[in-house]
């Protein structure tokens, strides 16, 4: 089976987020990742529970594409709505690679490793976008620079709906 991954996807998102998650950041989450399917994105992600669970299972209600890169080498490691896994067992180190899957970060909620994740965003010169209506390093985080390598700021959005339009206007799609 060959499918042409460029003319049938607009470009891959990478989502980044809190691995356990409140209900309500949760249903949000998983409507971005119905959104994001719909309009043509590849999700990449880090594979596992709370935002990277919720928004592939929203992109596969929707019969998107997920990527994972897991801290793993089983590859059964990976949540059930991955459809490609990437075995990258070096800690934190698969942070950069998620960052580096993406044409632009979307990140939604968040601890340490999703500030390490949106801090990678910002050197690589990915666009950021920050769910400001959650809690965690997205909403702290939100139309913020941070530091003067780049002259843009962290984007930040409160709704789904926005999240995607935002993503769109940054990526010109």
């Amino acid at each position: 089976m060959f499918v042409d991954i460029k003319s049938e996807f607009k470009g891959i998102i990478s989502v980044i987020g809190a691995s356990d998650i409140d209900k309500k950041t949760e249903e949000i989450t998983f409507e971005i990742g119905r959104l994001l399917a719909q309009n043509k994105f590849i999700v990449a992600c880090g594979g596992l529970s709370g935002v990277m669970e919720a928004v592939c299972r929203g992109v596969k209600e929707e019969n998107g594409l997920t990527i994972g890169i897991i801290p793993y080498v089983e590859k059964s490691m990976a949540n059930e709505f991955i459809d490609i896994v990437i075995p990258c067992p070096f800690s934190q180190a698969r942070n950069i690679v998620v960052i580096l899957c993406g044409d632009a970060c979307l990140a939604i909620s968040g601890k340490a490793g999703t500030l390490s994740e949106i801090c990678f965003a910002w050197i690589y010169q990915k666009p950021i976008i920050a769910l400001s209506s959650v809690k965690g390093w997205s909403s702290k985080i939100a139309n913020q620079k941070l530091d003067d390598r780049r002259l843009d700021k962290i984007h930040s959005v409160k709704t789904p709906i926005e999240a995607i339009e935002k993503l769109k206007e940054l990526l010109n799609k």
